[in-house]
């Protein structure tokens, strides 16, 4: 999950800046500020962890994230797509990380050394993908940041899938 969020959000700047919409870095900076509507997300997901577990939010959050996708793809045409898919995968971020850390916190009797695993590994994947994205930008465009997003959620969404 946050291979695909960091993918998409290290590359925002390229499409903003670029030729489609010619926004000075500042401008394109602003669209930092989408990520506020996460805070009201992680409380709300911590319920849903309680109440459904999990498991359940992850896999929830995948397909809201899938969701944002197409969103961003059709962003690199239309800047309202972009401001919905930036809350939308900033929601599916927020949720899946709580839920992931309660399983992280919660499935072990070293809590510490989960927790540590499961940051290492989220940063370890977001960075491969942001290299990715910045490869398949310079080739082909948005369009291939996109794939390279949602490629990373299939990948995700499929060991999440096995995962006990």
């Amino acid at each position: 999950m946050f291979g695909a969020w960091s993918a998409l959000w290290t590359s925002l700047a390229l499409l903003l800046t670029g030729p489609e919409y010619g926004l000075s870095t500042a401008t394109a900076g602003l669209f930092g500020l989408f990520g506020l509507t996460a805070s009201a997300v992680a409380p709300l997901a911590g319920g849903l962890v309680d109440r459904f577990g999990a498991a359940r939010v992850v896999r929830s959050a995948y397909l809201l994230a899938a969701a944002s996708v197409p969103l961003f793809w059709l962003g690199g045409h239309l800047l309202g797509a972009l401001f919905a898919a930036a809350v939308v995968i900033h929601a599916a971020l927020v949720a899946s990380h709580v839920a992931n850390q309660t399983l992280a916190l919660t499935a072990t009797s070293t809590p510490a050394t989960a927790n540590t695993a499961y940051v290492v590994a989220g940063f370890a994947g977001g960075a491969a993908a942001s290299a990715l994205a910045g490869v398949a930008f310079s080739h082909f465009g948005w369009g291939g940041v996109c794939a390279v997003a949602g490629v990373w959620l299939v990948l995700g969404w499929g060991l999440t899938a096995v995962r006990r």
